[in-house]
């Protein structure tokens, strides 16, 4: 075989077909390689159900804040390997350690962040503890965020807001995350086209630490257990 019916050889169907996602606007959304248009970290929709959202707690006292909204590829990445080496500092190597970061953070190209459809929140009206993200602080008694957490509960869906990592015993993937919230109209759509087209190569950088154990089965398995382990009205 010569060098050019190698390189023909090559470019056959799948690898040229992710080739094609990788130049498609569309498919950079979806893994945070390309930001959609956005009005205070959310696509205009969203943020619009938001700021109404945000009125109408403040009529309840609360002053509801987006801790983290759309996050990039490169943020991501930078997330996750910070918490790669952290992890491996710890003794932990293998897929453990990738299981671990898993926990509470996505693989990069991955997370609902990159859509501008999921905001991290907190109310500014609570006096504001030095590790804001944590359960306890939204789901117990006495809890600095309980009264938002309560009222996102019962006022949320009004406005097409849904906690994403819900406490479901039947829920798969990332641990419960009672900050987290998903706009249904566009993420249902997002992630639907996600489970559609995208694949391994199209997530993977030359920077990801950890990436010589993921492969193609790997990622159809977290597909499964993480990107679809969700509130089932989101699905």
């Amino acid at each position: 075989m010569n060098r050019q019916q190698f390189l023909l050889g090559f470019l056959t169907i799948p690898f040229y077909k992710h080739f094609l996602h990788e130049t498609s606007d569309e498919l950079l959304v979806l893994t945070g390689k390309k930001s959609p248009v956005l009005h205070n970290g959310l696509q205009f929709s969203a943020s619009k159900a938001f700021a109404a959202m945000k009125k109408e707690a403040h009529a309840s006292g609360i002053h509801l804040h987006i801790a983290s909204a759309y996050r990039s590829y490169f943020r991501q990445l930078s997330i996750w390997n910070g918490k790669y080496e952290r992890y491996r500092n710890q003794g932990l190597k293998g897929l453990e350690l990738i299981h671990k970061i898993n926990e509470f953070s996505a693989i990069p190209g991955t997370s609902r962040h990159h859509w501008g459809t999921d905001a991290d929140v907190l109310d500014l009206a609570a006096m504001q503890p030095k590790n804001p993200l944590f359960a306890p602080h939204y789901v117990n008694s006495g809890g600095v965020y309980n009264k938002l957490y309560d009222w996102m509960s019962k006022n949320a869906p009004r406005f097409d807001f849904y906690e994403t990592y819900t406490k479901d015993l039947t829920r798969t993937g990332f641990q419960f995350e009672p900050w987290h919230y998903s706009y249904l109209p566009i993420a249902t759509e997002y992630l639907a086209k996600y489970n559609k087209n995208i694949s391994l190569v199209n997530i993977l950088s030359p920077e990801l630490k950890g990436k010589d154990l993921l492969d193609e089965p790997y990622f159809r398995r977290y597909l499964q257990k993480y990107i679809n382990g969700i509130n089932t009205k989101l699905l």
